[in-house]
């Protein structure tokens, strides 16, 4: 029956892994949340951090949704003057670093000529790339309705934690006793020091990099700081950014900020990665960096998102089952 379950369910695994992850790694919050309500208001608590919770997801996201909106009509009235009366390039473009010759090339034989993008745009598959568009549709409305079950999820997971937990618990001891106990126990703690590790972390790296972006006048600087900060939840995703935004710094000219950016960028993610992440994921998971690194590498290579979370649990868990069988050897009664 339970595989029957797991079958009918599967394309909702994810959601559901979503859900937990997030329940477990907020629910001390959630705790404390619940403790300041009023009496009377403490029966609306699931549904308000809920609430809550989706604003923090949704708000990050509804604003660079609405950025890239206005970048896109920008973008677009662009294309339609280069279409029409075609677009002189930038001085900065010849200056792009090892790039910029060739795009230059392409930018005098498509966007210069009028008439030049719409035959470029025909010549590399009109059919393909609104069948991409068709694709990439369809996978964010899959990814909504995930987000969405989550969510609902969520909110049942905070009514009725308390409820799930005992009985989960109840579960393990009666089977793997209190060595399961403790296994499952490590699992959370893990689950809660990787969202910390990488989560408020990726949060902080965000703010810091948007202040640099800021102060070196790069346009829409919270929207480079927004996608810094979800880009450094992934191992390496950060530097591509900030990275990025050096370039064209340096392109347009501005040499003295696009080194600033790239130190400053470089600094802020070698004390985050080396020093921050490890001691708060391996201090509450008990790993050292080289299995917290393979566990999140790995994770997201399996899993995707989700395995960044999950993959580290595993590790925890595989850790801890090795240290016990061998101490029962080491020490034979």
């Amino acid at each position: 029956m339970l595989l029957l379950a797991l079958w009918l369910i599967h394309n909702y695994l994810a959601a559901l892994a979503w859900a937990g992850i997030i329940a477990l790694a907020s629910w001390p919050l959630y705790g404390r949340f619940v403790s300041r309500l009023p009496s009377k208001a403490k029966h609306w608590a699931p549904l308000l951090f809920t609430s809550l919770v989706a604003l923090l997801f949704l708000g990050p996201l509804a604003y660079i949704l609405l950025v890239l909106g206005g970048e896109a009509s920008l973008l677009a009235r662009l294309l339609l003057e280069a279409q029409t009366h075609g677009l002189a390039p930038p001085d900065w473009v010849e200056r792009i670093p090892f790039a910029g010759k060739s795009i230059l090339s392409w930018w005098n034989g498509v966007l210069a000529n009028p008439g030049g993008f719409a035959t470029w745009f025909q010549k590399i598959g009109q059919g393909a790339v609104l069948g991409w568009i068709r694709l990439f549709g369809a996978e964010m409305l899959h990814r909504s309705l995930i987000l969405l079950f989550a969510l609902l999820t969520l909110y049942f997971l905070y009514r009725d934690g308390e409820m799930l937990a005992m009985r989960l618990l109840s579960l393990i001891q009666k089977h793997l006793g209190q060595p399961g106990t403790n296994h499952a126990k490590r699992a959370v703690d893990t689950i809660r020091g990787t969202v910390n590790g990488l989560i408020l972390v990726g949060l902080a790296e965000g703010i810091l990099l948007g202040l640099a972006y800021w102060i070196a006048d790069i346009p829409s600087p919270a929207l480079w700081g927004a996608l810094t900060g979800l880009l450094a939840v992934i191992p390496f995703g950060m530097p591509a950014l900030y990275g990025a935004a050096s370039l064209i710094l340096f392109a347009q000219g501005n040499q003295t900020a696009a080194l600033a950016i790239l130190i400053w960028g470089t600094l802020v993610m070698l004390v985050s990665d080396h020093v921050v992440r490890p001691m708060l994921i391996g201090d509450s998971a008990k790993l050292p960096l080289i299995w917290i690194l393979l566990g999140i590498l790995g994770g997201i290579e399996t899993l995707g998102l989700l395995g960044i979370f999950l993959g580290p649990v595993v590790m925890a868990t595989l850790v801890s089952l090795w240290r016990e069988w061998t101490h029962v050897r080491d020490h034979p009664v």
